[in-house]
């Protein structure tokens, strides 16, 4: 029987230790939250009256932006390493250029930049046929920032 109160003695004394860590976490200083508004409501907020103006860009000339498209299509193919692609691409992008340069002359606009474009498709071929894909990737960026900048 004293083996039995030398074993239960400490038992119960770990048990009171437990019950009373156990009260004190439970007993944790309360949160005070203080929320402060606005001692007025706001005013009404006016509504804003549209802004009108005329447009400061230059006209569109549809046959140069087809043939800007019809560049940038060829640049999508030759991200994907699409040689094929690009070269039918290619084939559209100087048709389209042609028949901005024939527009731009029945005009009598300057043409210069068209015609220049038309040969620089012509050393992307060569690059692309080489598998210079980053040779020609290159041109063909100068070419449609040069179409870019064509105004009538």
């Amino acid at each position: 029987m004293r083996s039995a109160l030398l074993w239960c003695a400490p038992l119960a004394v770990a048990c009171a230790l437990l019950v009373y860590a156990a009260v004190r976490v439970r007993q944790a200083a309360p949160v005070v939250e203080t929320v402060t508004t606005a001692p007025h409501a706001p005013a009404a907020v006016p509504t804003p009256s549209p802004v009108y103006f005329t447009s400061q860009l230059p006209q569109r000339d549809a046959e140069v932006e087809l043939a800007g498209d019809r560049i940038a299509e060829v640049e999508v193919y030759l991200k994907k390493r699409q040689s094929a692609n690009a070269l039918a691409a290619l084939t559209r992008a100087r048709r389209a250029t042609a028949r901005a340069l024939e527009a731009k002359q029945h005009k009598g606009a300057h043409a210069d930049a068209l015609l220049s474009t038309l040969k620089g498709l012509d050393a992307v071929q060569r690059a692309i046929e080489r598998g210079a894909f980053e040779d020609a990737h290159r041109q063909l960026v100068t070419l449609d920032r040069s179409l870019d900048g064509l105004n009538n």
